[in-house]
């Protein structure tokens, strides 16, 4: 079946956070059905975690697809079901979708711990994410870094991947994307990447 008809279907059965929308927002739901009731992420379908990531970086990925620099590489999968949604956003519609997700009230998150990989080995890997991402993986909004923990550690595996590949951070314009890229580039294979997933699944989030 067709993912928008999908998207469009389950808008019919979206739980019950979905009534804090605001009448001007009516689209800005549809989030819900791929992220989660409270915006959490959906780890079955690699959907990242809305609640945890502050409103400039949320907006600085809008426009990231919208402009092409995600969700534009053949293999990226992922970031194309993404930029199908984003990538015909007004500036007005991306403003109203931030303001969804952060009146959604926040749910408790899965208990840390949930990938069985070298935690320490990743420990080690972390020390080079750390100067940006922070100590806790709490980010940092001058280096227009986001936070980490909390996240959906299979969406973190993925995006790591899609560095990697050239898949994001591959563009001359993305800024950020390509200061990211060459960090994960650095790590040397799958292996390296599920560990130091799993060290940051193990890390306590932090207030934004």
């Amino acid at each position: 079946m067709n993912k928008l008809l999908i998207v469009l279907l389950s808008v019919a059965f979206l739980p019950s956070n979905a009534a804090v929308a605001d009448s001007q927002q009516p689209n800005a739901r549809y989030c819900l059905v791929c992220h989660g009731s409270a915006a959490q992420g959906n780890a079955a379908i690699q959907a990242p975690n809305l609640s945890i990531l502050p409103d400039w970086y949320l907006q600085q990925q809008f426009v990231a697809f919208r402009n092409n620099w995600r969700g534009g590489a053949q293999d990226d999968t992922h970031g194309k079901e993404m930029q199908a949604v984003a990538g015909i956003m007004s500036d007005t519609e991306i403003h109203q979708a931030i303001a969804f997700i952060r009146s959604i009230k926040p749910v408790a998150k899965p208990t840390p711990g949930s990938i069985e990989h070298d935690v320490q080995h990743g420990r080690l890997l972390y020390q080079t994410c750390r100067a940006c991402h922070g100590s806790n993986g709490e980010g940092n909004a001058q280096l227009k870094a986001p936070p980490l923990a909390g996240q959906q550690p299979g969406y973190l595996a993925q995006q790591l991947i899609a560095f990697r590949n050239g898949w994001r951070g591959n563009q001359a314009d993305d800024t950020y994307g390509r200061t990211m890229r060459p960090f994960a580039q650095s790590l040397p294979d799958k292996q390296a990447i599920d560990d130091v997933v799993a060290y940051i699944d193990t890390l306590a989030s932090s207030s934004k």
